[in-house]
């Protein structure tokens, strides 16, 4: 079995004390900055689709049962083996009931929280969509008025023009 071994920090940290004593620069990082890099949650992304496909699985199969059905694979003595599997099975349940019971209560706690946070990322989805939806019209609608405006001016400009002609005409 191989151990991490404690004493890369402390190589890592000497190496750091020997380049400052010499004066030069020391480029290395440290172990925990590597162990963040290359292992730390931060750097996964969250993947939407499986989330959601996580949670569905999770909330489907959150139970567990005690009871499973016996087996035996010795053709001539198999009423014998399940008859002491039942006695082994009786005996052992008051010990994997409760045990049962409180993982089956822990997971549906579980499933139900996951179910909550897909919820609440759909309805965040959902959200964000009706503000897209909603900034898409808006922009439509301000570049209706814009061209409008466009319209507008050059109709005034046309006016000004004709005023100016009509108002040289009289001078003259």
């Amino acid at each position: 079995m191989i151990k991490n071994n404690a004493g890369i920090q402390q190589f890592l940290d000497a190496a750091h004390e020997e380049t400052d004593k010499s004066g030069k620069q020391c480029d290395l990082i440290t172990f925990n900055e590597f162990w963040d890099d290359k292992y730390g949650a931060s750097e996964k992304n969250f993947d939407r689709g499986a989330f959601l496909n996580n949670v569905g699985s999770l909330q489907s199969v959150n139970q567990i049962t005690y009871y499973q059905e016996l087996t035996s694979y010795k053709k001539g003595i198999a009423p014998v083996v399940f008859f002491f599997k039942r006695i082994i099975r009786k005996i052992n349940a008051f010990l994997f009931l409760p045990l049962v019971a409180a993982q089956n209560t822990f997971n549906l706690s579980v499933s139900s929280f996951a179910g909550h946070v897909r919820n609440y990322i759909n309805r965040e989805e959902d959200t964000r969509m009706v503000f897209l939806k909603r900034e898409k019209e808006l922009e439509d609608k301000i570049a209706l008025q814009d061209a409008q405006i466009r319209d507008l001016k050059k109709a005034v400009n046309e006016l000004r023009e004709t005023v100016d002609t009509l108002k040289g005409g009289n001078v003259r």
